[in-house]
């Protein structure tokens, strides 16, 4: 039975899967794309709440009578883009037809009321995404050229996050994660934009498509709290457990919420948990020391990502100096380190006062993270 007759139509969202690989343009796996979105939704825990609409090989006037007989809240567009030139649809003769970002913008502006995301998988469909987010509250497309491969795990992967009733920003960032965890390089092509001067908070509610469970978090403090990545080699744990005695009062006053690979639960693919933690996190430590700086994983992969994160602007690096060790010329060298004047906390006479020097950086950055949101 397939995802769309199997639905209740009263109260589910609409998903407007758009397609067009035009016989000029080179050949995509959209089939595979869709029929792997569809399987995820099938399997999701709230699938009675999705309904998936296809349309393939549209054309302009397509897009608007699709729009119109199906009122969906998600628009889905697979296929080329051409940066500034536009997307890449159909004429009458089967040959490519650009539409550019303003049109498609003019068209979403009359549909603004319903429409709640657009995802548009495609090369270089930054510049579209951006004039649509001016009128709908999230829109989803690629700084760059995309392989067929990773815009098909970053679709399976946001549908799945969605089907499991997170939000858009969630289900972004789950995304971008899933490329990353097939080995695919270009984790970083997916970008969200946001209508400007929209709430939010109300944006995300809005669209979230379940009530939330008894044992999930509804209060406005905890939903709020910035997400805290411990990246630190297992040799210096006890310090990592001492740095987190002394965030506690901040976990307890629900400011913050920290995670470290601990976390992780038997049975649990290790790897996969920490790339999406560190994906989502607001703040990430760098708990630094010579065996840090030699530990692979930590130098290469989390490190790599966290400065990654910090130079797109999405996430604060913070260097704390836990044990003596050249650091000159690592990649958070310009960053500001803790404690006070990057003094290693092994070197401090009372390590007490290191790390409450330390909580305290880190509160003034949560607090302006904080005040940001």
């Amino acid at each position: 039975m397939s995802l769309t007759r199997q639905m209740n139509s009263n109260t589910q969202k609409k998903i407007l899967f758009l397609s067009s690989n035009p016989k000029t343009t080179k050949y995509l796996r959209l089939d595979e794309e869709i029929r792997e979105i569809d399987a995820g939704l099938m399997q999701a825990r709230h699938r009675d709440k999705f309904v998936l609409e296809q349309k393939w090989a549209v054309r302009p006037r397509d897009i608007q009578r699709a729009m119109l007989d199906i009122n969906p809240q998600i628009v889905h567009f697979s296929g080329h883009g051409m940066g500034d030139e536009g997307l890449v649809f159909e004429d009458e003769t089967g040959q490519a037809k650009l539409v550019d970002g303003e049109a498609l913008a003019g068209l979403f502006d009359l549909f603004a009321d319903q429409i709640e995301c657009v995802l548009l998988n495609g090369c270089y469909s930054e510049v579209q995404a951006e004039a649509i987010a001016q009128h709908v509250n999230y829109v989803i497309g690629m700084k760059n050229e995309i392989g067929d491969k990773a815009a098909i795990e970053f679709a399976v992967g946001f549908y799945d996050a969605l089907g499991s009733g997170r939000s858009v920003e969630f289900a972004h960032k789950f995304a971008c994660a899933a490329i990353r965890l097939a080995g695919i390089p270009e984790h970083l092509t997916p970008v969200l934009k946001k209508k400007p001067s929209t709430d939010e908070t109300t944006a995300t509610q809005h669209l979230a498509p379940y009530q939330p469970l008894k044992n999930e978090a509804t209060s406005s403090s905890k939903s709020q709290a910035i997400e805290i990545f411990f990246s630190y080699a297992h040799e210096d744990e006890k310090l990592r457990d001492e740095l987190a005695k002394h965030l506690k009062i901040l976990q307890r006053q629900g400011v913050i919420k920290a995670w470290y690979d601990r976390e992780i639960s038997a049975g649990t693919e290790w790897a996969g948990k920490i790339d999406v933690h560190m994906d989502t996190a607001n703040i990430i430590l760098l708990l630094i020391s010579a065996d840090f700086l030699a530990s692979d994983y930590c130098y290469d992969i989390e490190l790599t990502r966290a400065m990654e994160r910090h130079a797109a602007g999405e996430a604060r690096v913070i260097p704390v100096m836990l044990r003596e060790v050249d650091w000159k010329g690592a990649p958070f060298g310009k960053l500001q380190a803790l404690p006070k004047n990057a003094e290693p906390v092994t070197n401090w006479e009372n390590r007490d006062q290191a790390f409450t020097d330390v909580a305290k950086g880190i509160r003034k950055a949560v607090e302006e993270l904080t005040s940001k949101k």
